[in-house]
């Protein structure tokens, strides 16, 4: 978390940077937001194009025959023999478009924009049904087969309009049910108790470390994403009992599905927004076998604000990113995926002041990228392999320095992996779906690091004395390997039921008890044709950080943590549109590490590296416990006329043991949390929307306000205040001859709410600082598709 701080520092300070000239006041931003939207633009009869594919979801193969129909038009096709389909002469606007056939479940696709400058294409895959099974008429709310708890989808358009979102996946993700908070600068997923490492992110079927700059080592979250939302066209969000497939994660798993470029003809994107500026284009390779390219880079210009406003410290970040599919027959596909960043801080300390401010903060300087190809092979018309391999690589730089401006922190990282994965699945019946899969993964870890001793403000209560950790130096060149294999069933029984059964085996050879076995089961009962009643249970494994393994020769003792999931609830449907979701979980943990040298700390609460002492560089038991449990509200309007919104509500109570055996509250328990988010599409070209979020206070240890001390019985013993803020947003598009124009005005926090997420100890000062979020921030945003 220590970049989230860092980030969101200084946006605060540039938000009283632009409150202090006159120029930059928000009436004036306000105003030339107004200034865009204010011109009326009169056309000719102006249409858009749709083009897609529909696939077997189960198998793959291309659907011949399918209905397609834009609803509230008369305009409609049908699939050919390849599965794909064509519909010109629509007017602009935005649609939804069904997908019917007597063999497969119908489905809507809500939010299908079309404008001038740009063909939409769409990937639509649909389940299919046999003739007597009851089937849950959810034809806008659709889940996986092997999926029956704890699942959720965005479309594209969903994360690009969500006030306050920053087009970021992870921050729009944060407003579903089970996510707990922790900062306004951090995109960081806290799931159900867990903590920001729990997570699992796979993007096309690769599975990525970390998809957010300045990203926590060993863990998954960061201030803003690499992934260029302009790639995606779907983010599915599992947060409990997935299935055999998805392992060495405990909490959550986030699956990216990416969009193909177009396979028609050329296009470009120019975006430039409160933080940066970007560009994407895309083309075809072959029109005749629909194969494309698609490519973006982007770059910050924050560093150019901070710089002309005098800030101590700059962030510079650059993206990039490059998809590749081609087809090379009807049965035999490669895609190719590729995105990396270049991160670095800083700092100018021209004053003593610049210098004190900056001491709290670590230098962050990361490279990373990843990359995978893999080939997908249509078998026969119920079976398919895909066949990959993967590469991720960051190097890490940390550096931290005391009052004297001594290095006393230094951290050189490189950690690399490659993988190579084998996944087949056959629908053997027409009930009966079969998947297997297998992964072997090669891991290269380059360690150059320098601790200096350090006294701590926790007091150990026994003895009266300060806690101190000992030196640690690192200087090590690893070469280790990790291994998976599952086996999954789902059968359909009696037309109501449908049961997934699996089991996953898991082997790491960095510690000494290598090998790991999970079962998975998963129950859907389908009750009426619009209540379903789910269940699930799983064990689920982790392996320890590989910093935590190199840190002490003793750590190689170190288990995968494990966690155990029960879930239980219900999906309802109101209407075709409209699903109200209930859910209980309760996740039991065990053998998570925690520190000998502070016995009141557990890993699940160190994930968010503030200092140089979060790292987990010290010596590890597997020695703690915890217990999640919880329930969740969630109600769900999709866009149909004008109108769309969400409600959730979350209740959580997570606590912890650590090496002292005393329970504790966790770090992330926010113990309740609103979200309400809703918008109305005024006509074509104006849309309207905002975001309400209220949340329990985080626990925090009290500070001895005479010297800074910290008694560690205390840990967790008091709260933060209430968590609100209303964010709002309002949007505009213009639609030319070739190309459209999309302007923005995007307000956090409009009533400038103070919320507090920090007290610390000031060592120059020797007063307690109070830490707040961000107040009021304006944000305009322009992109041009052409």
């Amino acid at each position: 978390m220590f970049f989230g701080t860092y980030f969101l520092r200084s946006q605060f300070r540039f938000v009283h940077y632009l409150h202090s000239k006159p120029k930059y006041q928000m009436k004036r931003i306000l105003t030339v937001f107004l200034l865009f939207a204010s011109f009326s633009l009169s056309f000719s009869q102006q249409n858009g194009i749709l083009t897609g594919i529909v696939l077997d979801k189960s198998t793959q193969t291309p659907l011949k025959d399918i209905n397609v129909r834009l609803l509230g038009t008369q305009l409609t096709a049908k699939t050919k023999e390849d599965g794909s389909f064509r519909i010109t002469g629509i007017p602009l606007g935005t649609y939804q478009t069904e997908f019917t056939s007597a063999s497969y479940q119908k489905f809507i696709q809500t939010d299908v924009v079309i404008t001038t400058g740009i063909d939409r294409e769409l990937i639509i895959e649909l389940q299919g049904v046999s003739t007597d099974e009851v089937v849950i008429e959810d034809s806008r709310f659709r889940k996986p087969s092997d999926v029956s708890t704890s699942y959720k989808s965005l479309t594209f358009e969903e994360i690009r309009r969500f006030p306050g979102g920053l087009e970021d996946i992870g921050r729009v993700i944060q407003s579903l049910p089970g996510i707990s908070l922790t900062s306004d600068g951090r995109n960081d997923l806290l799931v159900r108790g867990g903590s920001p490492a729990e997570n699992l992110f796979v993007v096309d079927g690769f599975e990525v470390n970390n998809i957010n700059h300045f990203g926590s080592q060993g863990a998954t979250g960061g201030p803003v994403s690499v992934l260029n939302l302009d790639f995606v066209r779907n983010v599915n969000f599992l947060t409990g009992g997935f299935s055999a497939k998805y392992g060495d994660k405990l909490s959550s798993v986030v699956e990216i599905e990416q969009r193909a470029g177009s396979s028609e003809r050329f296009y470009g994107k120019i975006n430039l927004s409160g933080t940066g500026f970007g560009a994407n284009f895309e083309g075809p390779i072959s029109k005749k076998n629909r194969s494309s390219w698609l490519i973006s880079a982007r770059r910050s210009y924050l560093d150019l604000i901070f710089n002309a406003a005098g800030f101590s410290f700059v962030p510079e970040y650059t993206d990039f990113q490059l998809k590749a599919d081609y087809r090379l027959n009807n049965n035999n596909s490669i895609e190719f995926n590729s995105f990396g960043a270049l991160d670095k801080v800083r700092f100018n300390n021209d004053t003593e002041e610049k210098k004190q401010n900056n001491l709290d903060i670590l230098t962050n300087n990361q490279n990373s990228y990843s990359s995978g190809l893999s080939w997908k092979t249509l078998i026969n018309k119920n079976s398919f392999l895909v066949s990959s391999v993967a590469r991720n690589f960051t190097k890490y730089y940390f550096s931290q320095r005391d009052s004297n401006f001594t290095e006393v922190f230094r951290n050189d990282s490189k950690e690399g992996d490659v993988q190579l994965k084998l996944e087949y699945s056959n629908k053997l019946a027409a009930n009966t779906y079969l998947s297997l899969g297998g992964s072997g993964k090669t891991i290269k870890l380059n360690y150059d690091i320098d601790k200096q001793a350090d006294t701590l403000y926790y007091i150990d209560p026994n003895t009266g004395n300060n806690l101190i950790l000992p030196a640690v130096k690192i200087l090590q060149d690893i070469r280790t390997s990790k291994a998976f294999a599952y086996a999954e069933v789902t059968q359909t029984l009696m037309n109501r039921f449908k049961l997934t059964a699996g089991i996953r085996y898991d082997y790491f050879d960095l510690i000494n008890e290598k090998s790991y076995i999970s079962p998975r089961a998963s129950l859907s009962v389908t009750i009426t044709p619009k209540l379903n009643f789910n269940l699930a249970y799983g064990i689920f494994y982790q392996s320890p950080s590989y910093l935590w393994i190199v840190a002490e020769a003793e750590n190689k003792n170190l288990r995968d943590i494990r966690a155990d999931h029960y879930i239980a609830g219900i999906e309802y449907l109101l209407d075709e549109s409209t699903r109200l979701t209930v859910e209980g979980y309760f996740k039991d943990y065990k053998y998570y590490p925690v520190s000998v040298n502070r016995p009141y700390l557990i890993l699940a609460n160190n994930s968010g590296f503030e200092t140089q002492n979060s790292f987990g560089l010290e010596e590890l038991r597997s020695e703690g416990t915890g217990k999640a449990m919880g329930f969740e509200i969630f109600l769900q309007k999709a866009l149909t006329k004008n109108f769309y919104g969400t409600l959730s509500l979350s209740y959580s109570d997570v606590k912890y043991k650590a090496l002292d055996g005393i329970e504790r509250r966790s770090d992330w328990d926010n113990r309740f949390v609103v979200n309400i988010n809703g918008g109305y599409k005024a006509g074509k070209t104006w849309e309207f929307s905002a975001k309400f979020r209220m949340a329990g206070g985080r626990p925090f240890t009290p500070i001895n306000p005479n010297d800074g001390s910290i008694n560690y019985d205390l840990y967790n013993t008091e709260v933060l205040p209430i968590y609100h803020r209303l964010d709002v947003r309002a949007e505009k598009r213009f639609f030319f001859k070739a190309w459209t124009l999309t302007t923005y005005i995007d307000i956090q926090n409009i009533y400038n709410k103070q919320n507090v997420y920090q007290y610390e100890w000031n060592p120059f000062t020797r007063e307690i600082e109070t830490n707040k979020n961000l107040g009021i921030l304006p944000t305009i945003g322009v992109s041009a598709e052409f």
